[in-house]
């Protein structure tokens, strides 16, 4: 994750500041459990398959690169539920898919996420619209609390 605007700051908090192997969504879901706790627990395995049917893709495309050999050994090396996946031998490359997230402020707001690619497939923007008036309302209410903590102790104590 290169940038983020305020709403995706808001509603999946920053990404951008990871390294190593953490850099990649993928790894992440698979290997710490605060990475899908975005989402409904309901939904993990769907989410899961998607990103290694993914990684497959890419990893299709970039045949011999160490960069991603590596990449699904470690996983592979410490996740079950990613070595199922892998085994499976899906491929899909996503373009257009729809998101449920869990925000702790405002609940669940479903999404539309689009992801536009360079020509060489080395960078992606991934374009999140609310899916429906529900959930413009509810990313609206969270543009509006933006990051303030609000107290949750008994007045007057």
């Amino acid at each position: 994750m290169l940038a983020q605007n305020r709403a995706s700051l808001l509603l999946m908090s920053d990404l951008t500041g990871f390294s190593g192997d953490r850099r990649y969504i993928v790894y992440r879901w698979f290997t710490e459990p605060a990475a899908r706790a975005i989402g409904p627990a309901e939904e993990e395995e769907y989410y899961g398959r998607q990103l290694v049917a993914d990684l497959r893709a890419v990893a299709g495309r970039r045949a011999g690169d160490p960069t991603v050999g590596g990449l699904v050994r470690r996983l592979s090396a410490e996740s079950a539920l990613f070595r199922r996946l892998w085994a499976e031998h899906e491929v899909a490359v996503r373009r257009a898919d729809r998101k449920t997230f869990l925000n702790p402020r405002v609940g669940r707001v479903l999404m539309d996420c689009e992801t536009l690619v360079t020509p060489d497939q080395g960078q992606r923007l991934l374009v999140l619209t609310p899916a429906d008036a529900e959930a413009r309302e509810r990313l609206e209410l969270l543009r509006v609390l933006g990051s303030q903590e609000f107290p949750t102790g008994t007045p007057g104590r």
